[in-house]
């Protein structure tokens, strides 16, 4: 009888246990085959097989279904697809940080991007020390600065002393007039565009963790300063623009968020500017209070 019940607690035990193991499989995520990147990506680059690595993960479907599987890849390389972030060594590839097909075209081409052809995208060279923090979609506002404008102005010359005696010239000769040429020094600044932040162009520096022991994931180059701005401005403004960027410095400045619709439909004017002259008249009357 006691062999009977031990025989039986033996059987119990056993299916209990593979009960637990069956359940446990039941419950537990399936594996997926997850695409991982492998090495720095900047936004806006083309996918192509050496960028990514496949990890098994187990997750729920409902995460699963958030990332790119490995399987997926070829397709989305077939199709040029783009990354639209900067992409970290390590981190599973999102659906979202991806766009293919004419989403990828409107990307990765800043002339499809426009659908307004009253606007222009324009590159404007930032110096990193005097950049405030900006990032694409920032609203901001251009300044022209120059604090040496050299301009020449022609004048005819007044003689004085004794009337001179006319000399008589030749049929057909003209008498030639003195001139001379003076230079006019007149720094001035003047808010000259608003725009509307569309893409941060950084520097690629060589990464000094690159070939160092236990650092085989590091990517040789790394993103440094930002060297430009993509800035979208509308086109009666963009000539403003090209004359300060070849005959000036150009200043960036913030402007709120709230002013984006304005900057957008040309509604928010740039002010009317400040000469040497209006500094010297805000300088002396300033020390006459």
């Amino acid at each position: 009888m006691r062999k009977l019940q031990l025989f039986l607690g033996l059987i119990l035990a056993a299916g209990a246990f593979v009960g637990v193991l069956l359940i446990g499989q039941a419950t537990q995520p399936q594996l997926y085959d997850v695409a991982v990147v492998v090495k720095e990506i900047p936004a806006f680059t083309t996918l192509t097989p050496d960028l990514f690595a496949t990890d098994s993960q187990s997750v729920s479907a409902a995460v699963a279904d958030k990332y790119v599987l490995a399987g997926e890849l070829p397709e989305l390389m077939a199709a040029n697809a783009v990354t639209v972030d900067n992409l970290r060594p390590g981190q599973p590839l999102l659906r979202e940080q991806i766009a293919s097909g004419a989403k990828a075209e409107g990307v990765s081409r800043l002339s499809v991007a426009l659908r307004d052809p009253s606007l222009v995208i324009v590159s404007v060279p930032v110096a990193p020390n005097s950049l405030p923090a900006v990032s694409p979609g920032d609203v901001i506002a251009l300044f022209y600065a120059s604090g040496n404008v050299q301009a020449q102005t022609i004048a005819t010359a007044t003689i004085t002393g004794p009337t001179p005696t006319p000399t008589p010239h030749p049929i057909g000769v003209v008498s030639e007039t003195l001139v001379v040429t003076t230079e006019l020094q007149l720094p001035l600044a003047k808010w000259i565009a608003n725009g509307v932040v569309y893409k941060s162009n950084h520097a690629l520096v060589e990464n000094p963790n690159y070939g160092a022991p236990g650092k085989d994931n590091e990517p040789r180059y790394i993103e440094g300063d930002v060297q430009s701005l993509d800035v979208v401005v509308r086109r009666d403004v963009a000539e403003w623009v090209a004359f300060a960027l070849a005959n000036g410095k150009v200043q960036v400045g913030v402007l709120p968020a709230v002013t984006r619709p304005e900057v957008e439909q040309g509604d928010l004017k740039p002010s009317a500017g400040v000469t040497w002259s209006d500094f010297e008249k805000r300088f002396f009357a300033d020390r006459g209070q």
